[in-house]
């Protein structure tokens, strides 16, 4: 994958995480959530250790990455949306 790809990636899984994080929270709280300040809103821990083995969390950044990256066999980067994803 050359990194322009890569660029445009995780800056897409970074979109759906804002998306899918709105969701989540209460309408005054929406507002407050952009690309600068959704780290805040996510838990510090990024893997999980289960069957002993180190897995990504969910909707998590790089969860999403991974995501995008298994429907780009099927779809260009462009026609991938939220719903796809979850």
């Amino acid at each position: 994958m050359n990194g322009k790809q890569a660029k445009k990636i995780r800056k897409k899984s970074i979109d759906f995480l804002i998306a899918w994080l709105k969701t989540m929270l209460i309408e005054e709280e929406q507002k407050k959530v952009s690309v600068k300040n959704y780290k805040k809103y996510l838990p510090e821990q990024t893997h999980v250790f289960a069957n002993n083995k180190l897995i990504i969390s969910a909707y998590t950044p790089r969860w999403f990455q991974k995501k995008i990256k298994q429907l780009l066999k099927y779809k260009s980067i462009d026609k991938i949306t939220h719903n796809d994803i979850i």
